[in-house]
């Protein structure tokens, strides 16, 4: 057979050259997309089709999923996407990771820091001049308080509100959620910066994590509400929560040190380990799953740093058994140890900013609710976060009966996240 006729030639020349190329895309396509299905957090999509249902015959207004830094849910049942809401008792957590920043700046040492090195009227008060930082954000202070902050909102000063609280019990022997207390916070951040307590996470915490559209109430001379009062959107609540969960990191920003995040995620050691509250946030597992320890490791590293002997004997005891439940330890603590000992055993590790206790199970999780059933849970060890929002047209709505209809469902949520 002759040559072909240069067109021709230049034609096939030109279709081969096409055929590979089309080769060569299809192949980056594929390549793409097993990288972005293997970059996917894996997850159970019935669970996850049961949650958002859930949530939307529970009235919830807004729920946002993440796994791994990974948004797999953001549903909107009400009102705008981007709708901010007040979160409520929510607040709290922000008080945590204030005190927990002052620290990482080096312009506090440690949570034992007594109150009243911030304010003078507290230093010849027998008891007030033993509440620390950790006492207030533990909700172990002994300040009087009653439930709610009913009594707190018609006050023009919050903060001098707390101090003029009665000391009712002695600090760090027993556990009572105190609104009034944790308003001390912002006293404390505006004393140590000069800047109140929203100015001071505006800089260290929410520019960080791009957060911009919120408001942050203040009382009637300008002290940031701790309790509450802070208004944010669920998608940058999810931030604050995928920070935590990654103990103290997001988007490759360093925003609380990991040694910060680990004590905030401790439990006060009073009441049997029933009040299951941290540095201003709730800890739990399940029940099945709650499994922790006072580790050999902890007990030398205290030993080694100066805790009395005694005591390290007494906690030496503990190491015949290799978990507890929360209330089980709880109780083994309080056959070894008076709750003065347990007190002077958690004010030592606190100095040296040393977790006491480890939990051993991947169903430990960090959570606040706010008022109506308002929720963030993070779940470190699984990365996992959610976000539930509820407005009070919702939360406070009566049942034809006229008894309250059942919008907390923090349990339920938790239940779900864990299968997922």
């Amino acid at each position: 057979m002759g040559s072909l006729p240069k067109s021709l030639d230049t034609f096939w020349k030109i279709r081969l050259y096409m055929n590979k190329l089309h080769c060569t895309a299809f192949s980056i396509f594929i390549l793409l997309f097993t990288y972005c299905v293997k970059g996917q957090s894996a997850y159970k999509k019935d669970v996850l089709e049961d949650l958002i249902k859930f949530n939307k015959e529970m009235k919830s207004d807004k729920l946002v999923v993440s796994i791994k830094d990974t948004i797999i849910a953001d549903v909107t049942f009400h009102g705008k996407s981007n709708d901010k809401f007040l979160i409520y008792s929510i607040t709290k957590i922000f008080s945590g990771v204030a005190i927990g920043v002052l620290i990482d700046k080096k312009l506090i040492e440690n949570p034992e820091v007594p109150v009243a090195t911030f304010f003078e009227e507290w230093k010849n008060d027998t008891l007030k001049n033993k509440i620390t930082i950790r006492h207030i954000l533990q909700h172990t202070s002994g300040l009087s308080s009653s439930s709610g902050s009913r009594d707190i909102y018609p006050e023009p000063d919050f903060v001098k509100f707390a101090l003029n609280s009665a000391a009712i019990t002695e600090p760090g022997h027993s556990f009572f959620y105190n609104n009034k207390a944790i308003n001390l916070i912002s006293g404390i951040v505006k004393k140590v910066t000069g800047k109140s307590l929203e100015l001071f996470i505006k800089e260290n915490v929410f520019i960080p994590l791009d957060i911009s559209n919120y408001e942050w109430r203040t009382d009637k001379v300008g002290n940031t509400w701790g309790m509450d009062g802070l208004w944010l959107n669920a998608t940058d609540l999810m931030k604050v929560g995928q920070m935590l969960c990654n103990f103290g990191e997001w988007n490759g920003k360093r925003i609380l040190s990991e040694r910060w995040c680990k004590m905030m995620f401790q439990i006060p050691l009073v009441n049997a380990m029933r009040g299951k509250y941290g540095y201003a946030m709730a800890i739990r597992s399940l029940p099945i799953q709650d499994k922790i320890s006072i580790t050999q490791q902890t007990v030398d590293t205290l030993n080694q740093l100066g805790l009395k002997t005694d005591l390290v004997q007494k906690l030496q005891t503990l190491q015949k058994k290799d978990d507890y439940k929360y209330v089980e330890l709880g109780t083994t603590l309080n056959q070894l140890l008076t709750t003065r000992e347990m007190e002077e055993i958690s004010s030592f590790a606190s100095r040296q900013m040393i977790p006491l206790y480890t939990v051993h199970n991947g169903y430990f999780y960090i959570k606040h609710g706010g008022e109506y059933g308002l929720l963030l849970t993070a779940f470190p060890k699984q990365k996992k976060v959610v976000v539930r929002y509820l407005g009070e047209k919702w939360g406070r709505k009566k049942k034809d009966d006229g008894t309250d209809n059942k919008y907390l469902i923090d349990d339920e949520i938790v239940n779900y996240m864990i299968k997922l």
